[in-house]
């Protein structure tokens, strides 16, 4: 498997995660950011990116309330 192969797996999965979470802090079944320590501080930040995308997407739309 070449580097190019892994390098787009490894974003590929960067994306799933980051909507996963983006879509778990919309339903409210995580709590949204702010406040928090530990781990979840740190996957906030990871996923920031991805997360911040899925919003303007959902505002756009005139989903979010």
């Amino acid at each position: 498997m070449g580097l190019a192969k892994k390098l787009g797996i490894v974003v590929l999965l960067y994306v799933i995660i980051g909507f996963a979470l983006a879509i778990m802090m919309h339903l409210a079944i995580i709590p949204p950011p702010g406040g928090l320590g530990g781990a979840l501080n740190i996957l906030y930040i990871i996923f920031q990116p991805i997360t911040m995308l899925y919003f303007f997407i959902v505002i756009a739309l005139g989903l979010y309330p």
